[in-house]
C-alpha cells in the first residue's frame, strides 16, 4: 500500500510576504541550484512543481512507496530556501492537540495557586494570562504559522490518520489557522511551458489566497451572491444557468470516454474540471463541441457496424493511436470518422 507524502506549504504571518511580495524562491535556477547543493537529485518535472508550487503558495502532496524520497524533498527544500521544516507525524488516533498545541493544565494550576497566595489576584488579568502563549505548547501547526520566517510544513503520512481526525480536528485546525483555504479550494491552476518544459508565464495568487484579501471577505466560489432584485441568500439567475451547463458537460464523460472528454476541457477552457469555468460563454463552447463529439461517435459506430472493428484498428495504427480512447480532439475524430466511412465506401465500389 502507498503512502501519502506530505502537504508542503510556505507560510508565514507576515502579510507582506505571504502576499507574494517576498517569495521563497526567486527563479526556477534557485531551486534547481539549491536541491543540487543539498545533495537530493531531482528530475526537471519535480523542481519545476516545487518552484512553482511555492510561487503560488500552494500545497504539495506527494504520494509514493517508502524510501521513494518524499519526506527528504522537504528537507531538502527547507535546505535550499535556508529555512527550517516543522514536521507533523500522523498516525491512527491523532488528535488536535497533538497538530494544533494544548495548554499545560498543570503549569495554569500552579500559576493559580501562586496568585493566590500571594494576596489579591485580578482574576481578569490572570484569565488572560493563563490563556497566552506562555501556557501554550505549540504543535507542528502553530509552531508553523507563527515562524518568523517562510518555513516547510511537512505533514507526514497523511493517510494514516483517522476518519474522525479527517473530517473534524485536522480541517478545524486548518480552517482556524488560514490553512483551510488550500486544503478545500486546492483546484489546478493550468500553466503553460515552453519546448523546454519551463513555464512561459507564472500564474498570479488569487486575491481570497492571500491573508489581506481574506480579511477584506474575498472568498473562492462564492455560492450565494445577489439577485436581480438586490436580495442576497439565493442564488442568482446566471449562477443556475452555470450549475445548469457545468451538469450538462459533466453528463457527457460517459458518452465521450476520458479521452475526449479531458480533451476537449484542455483544448477550449484549460481546465480538467468543469467547475472551474468561469465564463457561460465558454461552458456554451464547451457543451457544444461535446456534443458535436457525442454526434460524430454516433456516426462511427455506425460506419463500424458495416466496416467491422478491425477496419478501425488499422485507421487509428496509421494515426499512430493504440485505441480509440488516445482520440482526444474533435478534430482528430473527424478524421478517423472519415476515414472509416471511407473504408466502407471503397468496399462497396
Amino acid at each position: 500500500m502507498t503512502e501519502i507524502g506530505f502537504g508542503l506549504t510556505f507560510t508565514t504571518l507576515d502579510v507582506k510576504k505571504a502576499c507574494g511580495e517576498a517569495n521563497v524562491f526567486s527563479s526556477f535556477e534557485e531551486v534547481e541550484r539549491g536541491l543540487r547543493e543539498s545533495g537530493y537529485i531531482a528530475d526537471l518535472v519535480t523542481t519545476m512543481t516545487v518552484y512553482l508550487a511555492a510561487k503560488l503558495h500552494k500545497p504539495l502532496l506527494l504520494e509514493g512507496p517508502a524510501g521513494s524520497g518524499k519526506t527528504q524533498l522537504a528537507y531538502a527544500v527547507a535546505a535550499a530556501a535556508t529555512t527550517t521544516v516543522e514536521r507533523l507525524q500522523c498516525y491512527e488516533g491523532i488528535d488536535d492537540e497533538k497538530a494544533i498545541g494544548k495548554f499545560d493544565e498543570a503549569l495554569q494550576s500552579l500559576c493559580v495557586e501562586l496568585k493566590a497566595k500571594a494576596g489579591d489576584v485580578d482574576w481578569t488579568s490572570l484569565r488572560t494570562e493563563l490563556h497566552s502563549q506562555d501556557f501554550f505548547t505549540a504543535g507542528a501547526l502553530m509552531r508553523a504559522l507563527l515562524s518568523e520566517k517562510p518555513c516547510v510544513l511537512l505533514i507526514d503520512e497523511l493517510d494514516k490518520v483517522g476518519h474522525a481526525f479527517e473530517a473534524q480536528a485536522f480541517k478545524r485546525a486548518c480552517s482556524c489557522f488560514g490553512l483551510g483555504r488550500y486544503l478545500y479550494y486546492f483546484t489546478g491552476v493550468w500553466v503553460d511551458l515552453d519546448e523546454r518544459k519551463r513555464p512561459t508565464n507564472i500564474p498570479q495568487l488569487f486575491g481570497w489566497a492571500t491573508p489581506q484579501g481574506w480579511r477584506e471577505g474575498l472568498r473562492p466560489n462564492n455560492s450565494v451572491r445577489a439577485n436581480s432584485n438586490g436580495k442576497s441568500g439565493e442564488p442568482s439567475t446566471t449562477e443556475s444557468q452555470s450549475k445548469s451547463l457545468n451538469a450538462e458537460i459533466e453528463a457527457m464523460a460517459d458518452p465521450l470516454g476520458r479521452g475526449l472528454y479531458r480533451g476537449i476541457l484542455r483544448d477550449l477552457a484549460r481546465v480538467w474540471n468543469p467547475r472551474e469555468i468561469q465564463d457561460a460563454a465558454v461552458q456554451q463552447k464547451v457543451l457544444e463541441y461535446m456534443r458535436a463529439a457525442e454526434r460524430g461517435l454516433r456516426r462511427l459506430e455506425a460506419a463500424l457496424d458495416e466496416t467491422g472493428p478491425e477496419t478501425l484498428a488499422a485507421i487509428l495504427k496509421r494515426f499512430g493511436l493504440n485505441s480509440l480512447e488516445r482520440v482526444d480532439t474533435l478534430e482528430m475524430l473527424k478524421r478517423v470518422v472519415l476515414e472509416v466511412e471511407g473504408s466502407h465506401q471503397k468496399s462497396q465500389i
